[in-house]
């Protein structure tokens, strides 16, 4: 699915992916793969539930709630640093409930970008990126969106998800 440049099971990959920021150690996993593009993502999850394994998506690996830690003896870590385009800035206009339309500028993000580099794509269209995590530089936006990261401007636009207008998720089993 991924191709074998992007599956890894050599013992420092190994170890390097067995822990988070947390440096929680419970298991190592039994490999590590890397999808290059968002569809992979669905297949590449239906091939491992149907080895009878677990899947753990891991972005920088900055989390501090062990998000990322293999739980258990037969996870497969899936990397998702490759997953890292970053879309175009665009204009959106959005009905109200209670009538009218809000325009408002939105940008399409793969799980893998660093959330650094989505700040910097805001700030040269004179925006802001209202996530701000102190490990930007490092983190990534799917990681920002499952730990709800927020960071000191959280006070005036919200968290990651608070900030959300749409995503697809690939689920357990392959949908």
């Amino acid at each position: 699915i991924v191709g074998e440049h992007n599956l890894f099971w050599d013992p420092f990959t190994l170890a390097a992916h067995a822990t988070d920021a947390t440096d929680w150690r419970l298991h190592l996993p039994i490999a590590v793969v890397c999808p290059a593009e968002e569809a992979q993502v669905p297949p590449l999850l239906q091939a491992i539930a149907a080895l009878g394994l677990k899947a753990i998506p891991r972005g920088g690996g900055t989390g501090l709630t062990g998000g990322a830690v293999p739980v258990a003896s037969d996870c497969v870590m899936i990397n998702t640093e490759k997953l890292n385009r970053i879309g175009a800035i665009q204009q959106t206009t959005f009905e109200q409930a209670e009538g009218g339309a809000l325009t408002l500028a939105t940008i399409e993000l793969e799980a893998g970008v660093i959330t650094e580099d989505a700040m910097q794509a805001a700030e040269a269209a004179g925006l802001v990126f209202a996530t701000d995590p102190t490990s930007a530089w490092a983190c990534t936006i799917g990681g920002n969106i499952a730990e709800n990261a927020g960071g000191k401007r959280a006070v005036l636009w919200g968290t990651a998800i608070d900030n959300l207008i749409r995503f697809r998720i690939a689920v357990p089993g392959g949908r």
